[in-house]
């Protein structure tokens, strides 16, 4: 019997994708539930004590949907009520404080964040509530809607510019306000046409896709207009086509660049909590305590279930099963803003054509088999923080962000970095940073060579230092990621010392790391770097591969604020020219063609 090309891609993916295909959930033990509300409300009673206001409004949520005490849920509500600023003469009357401990708002997203749990609550749950506590939501609601609106959110900040939209049509239709419900459609409306044109703002985000998710969910299911209902599914489809696209079957993970990182190593975020309910993971995955008053509660599922929309396979599977695939998408106005990903079997390789946040990774790869393996990434720091270890600001490891020009196509880029990181408009200051570097972090358990040599890694003490000009490879099993440092300049215009770094004895990752400056930068820096991935190399075939790779033709100039980089690629000629003192990409010649979402040329997203 012949196969169908749908049922030959399902045989496919279970040869090349990872998790149980079993879709999981996560409904757990009532009784154990029963046990964490309890744990909880030692906090929430206690007025002593420190909390965030989504973890009021999370609690308030899961002792609702278990049915728990409702007179707690009011005392929850109560000790919110006293974060939210009732200042009449308050730029931010509305909004809340983050957490309880603070003596004002400070995060302008709690008022968004309160909005999704607060239109949970009263429009799905309002029949489980007290009297007393839906007249306490009514009144929060209502003062919440001068936040809501008083809050400036750009649309491609993704995940709070739909929260917003779902809070104002939930808040609106809840309390009869037509005006409000109508501003919430009306930014839903503006978000999807962005979107349809530019992508998705927050891309590829290991945490945010997550958030986006939710928020979907909630107006796919309880907005109150049907056509409002149809295009969050429609957006759902997206996000999960985007996921598939991009998925690292053999890391169990997003495997592309992106946005924003809470994690440089392995990439994990709260997305993961999607991905699961899908059966892509392997193992159940830990989530972030984040919205939670004393960590993640497993046994309190009531907000998870709500929000849990497995993607149909249709969606999924068949762009799953395509190994190798090039993906390409758009995520912004510009035309820089795109982000490429080639994915094989045992390697992968992506890249983004320029900085958005001091939280992303615009440069990441993959290689092996194993979600133990960590993730490869190349960026710029000025914190000796190569790992994304020192957390800042809300968790995350803030790095710099420079100027960046990329090419790519296929499994081969062409990027070009330049930063000064205390010029002028800097968000660095001085005194914030201690050196100047690139890093480009490797697994510890794959092989570095430089040239034909296979390398040891040195301590920070005593560092192994590598010939700059010398092509370096990183391998693992039967592939191999190459790189050659075209050019890497020092904030002197010198060339930069190139170094392979083991930091901790035993620790999963190493680094190759280029001094731009060893204290405080006083100028810029500047370097363009070609990388290669391949496959299927035994050890002939790798000794091959290193000889062919060595010999391409590839070369870049600096002269004066002007770098061009070209390189002899193997499906045609990779060439970028740019300014890096104007931020001005003059050529980027070679690269993938432009698209929304697709998958080896061909458009999958289903908003087009």
């Amino acid at each position: 019997m012949k196969l169908t090309l749908w049922r030959l891609a399902l045989i496919l993916v279970c040869a090349t994708t990872s998790g149980s295909a079993v879709p999981q959930t996560w409904t757990a033990d009532r009784t154990a539930g029963l046990k964490d509300l309890e744990d909880m409300w030692t906090v929430v009673s206690d007025p002593s004590r420190t909390m965030g206001v989504r973890g009021l409004f999370r609690f308030a949520v899961e002792a609702t949907g278990l049915g728990w005490h409702p007179e707690r849920v009011e005392v929850a509500l109560a000790r919110a009520r006293a974060m939210q600023d009732l200042d009449p003469a308050s730029k931010t009357r509305g909004n809340f404080k983050w957490n309880s401990g603070q003596n004002g708002v400070v995060d302008l997203n709690a008022v968004e964040f309160a909005s999704q749990l607060m239109g949970y609550l009263r429009r799905v749950q309002s029949a489980q509530l007290s009297a007393k506590a839906r007249a306490q939501l009514d009144e929060m609601m209502t003062d919440a809607i001068d936040g809501l609106r008083s809050h400036v959110v750009k649309i491609d900040y993704t995940n709070i510019f739909v929260m917003k939209a779902w809070g104002l049509i939930a808040i609106g239709e809840t309390l009869g306000r037509a005006d409000v419900a109508e501003d919430g459609y009306r930014r839903f409306d503006a978000w999807m046409e962005f979107t349809t044109r530019h992508g998705i703002g927050e891309y590829g985000a290991v945490v945010y896709y997550g958030i986006d998710l939710d928020s979907l969910a909630l107006l796919a299911r309880f907005a109150g207009r049907a056509d409002a209902r149809a295009k969050a599914e429609k957006a759902i489809q997206h996000v999960w086509t985007d996921l598939a696209a991009n998925w690292w079957a053999p890391g169990d993970r997003m495997g592309g660049t992106n946005a924003r990182t809470y994690d440089y190593i392995y990439g994990h975020g709260y997305t993961e909590a999607h991905t699961w309910t899908a059966g892509w993971l392997r193992e159940r995955p830990e989530l972030e305590g984040a919205g939670w008053l004393t960590g993640a509660r497993y046994n309190l599922s009531t907000l998870r279930d709500a929000v849990m929309w497995r993607p149909s396979t249709e969606w999924t599977e068949p762009i799953r099963a395509q190994v190798p695939r090039t993906v390409v998408q758009r995520w912004g106005e510009q035309p820089e803003q795109r982000a490429v990903n080639w994915i094989g079997r045992h390697v992968s390789l992506a890249s983004s054509g320029m900085a958005r946040s001091r939280d992303e990774r615009t440069l990441v790869a993959n290689l092996g088999d194993s979600p133990a393996v960590p993730q490869l990434t190349l960026f710029m720091e000025g914190r000796r923080d190569p790992y994304g270890y020192k957390k800042q600001v809300g968790g995350k490891a803030l790095h710099l962000m420079p100027f960046i020009a990329t090419v790519q196509r296929g499994p081969e880029v062409l990027q070009v970095l330049s930063d000064n990181p205390l010029k002028s408009d800097s968000r660095n200051k001085p005194g914030d940073l201690v050196n100047f570097v690139t890093h480009f972090t490797v697994p510890a358990v794959a092989e570095v060579w430089s040239g034909d040599a296979r390398v040891e890694p040195g301590s920070v003490a005593r560092p192994t230092r590598l010939a700059p000009g010398a092509p370096v490879y990183v391998r693992l099993g039967d592939a191999v990621i190459g790189l050659r440092w075209l050019v890497a300049t020092t904030t002197t215009g010198e060339p930069a010392a190139l170094e392979f770094i083991e930091d901790a004895a035993g620790g999963v990752a190493r680094r190759l790391t280029l001094t731009h400056s060893a204290t405080e930068p006083q100028g810029r820096a500047t370097l363009a770097v070609w990388l290669r991935a391949a496959e299927g190399l035994d050890a002939a075939g790798f000794a091959a591969w290193r000889k062919m790779f060595s010999t391409t033709p590839a070369q870049a100039k600096i002269s004066g604020d002007v770098v061009v980089a070209e390189v002899v690629g193997a499906a045609g000629a990779l060439r970028i020219e740019a300014d890096v003192l104007r931020s001005e990409r003059r050529v980027l010649a070679g690269g993938e063609p432009a698209a929304l979402l697709s998958v080896n040329g061909r458009e999958v997203s289903p908003l087009r």
